[in-house]
């Protein structure tokens, strides 16, 4: 069985993994984090152990959204984001997964998302995969994930 992996980077986040052939959803987790100090980072335990249970021979691709500093985003803010995303980067790449990066606006055109509210995307996969569990405002990570790894999947 082949796969595509879609991940959401940041706190928020999220990483869902697709059959693709069929494009039936596997999984779809909250970007694994844990305590530092007052504050969380992303666990590359964490990474490991969701990406631990594929093969570089089963990952077709993973999308990793490629984001940058946001207006009005403080110093501490992008640097913790920055921890975030290398620490994914890193799992992929020791796994040895192919990476691809893919910006908001190439998978939400192709999702049909551009100019919606962010809560969009969790109707639009609840539409696309009831049994989704994305059901939480709180999910819209998760979401996106699903989303990414379906834009993957188009191109």
């Amino acid at each position: 069985m082949k796969i595509v992996i879609g991940i959401d980077p940041g706190l928020t986040g999220g990483i869902a993994v697709l059959e693709s052939e069929s494009k039936e959803l596997i999984k779809v987790v909250d970007m694994p984090i844990i305590p530092e100090g007052s504050k969380k980072k992303v666990s590359g335990h964490g990474l490991m152990k969701i990406f631990g249970g594929y093969t570089r021979h089963q990952v077709e691709m993973v999308y990793l959204e490629k984001v940058g500093a946001r207006p009005g985003q403080g110093v501490v803010s992008m640097f913790n984001f920055g921890r975030s995303y290398g620490a994914v980067e890193a799992a992929v790449s020791l796994m040895g997964f192919p990476l691809t990066y893919v910006t908001p606006q190439r998978w939400k055109r192709s999702a049909g998302l551009m100019g919606a509210h962010k809560d969009a995307s969790r109707g639009k996969v609840l539409d696309l995969y009831p049994e989704a569990d994305v059901h939480r405002k709180k999910d819209n990570g998760r979401a996106d994930a699903v989303l990414i790894a379906r834009y993957g999947e188009s191109v």
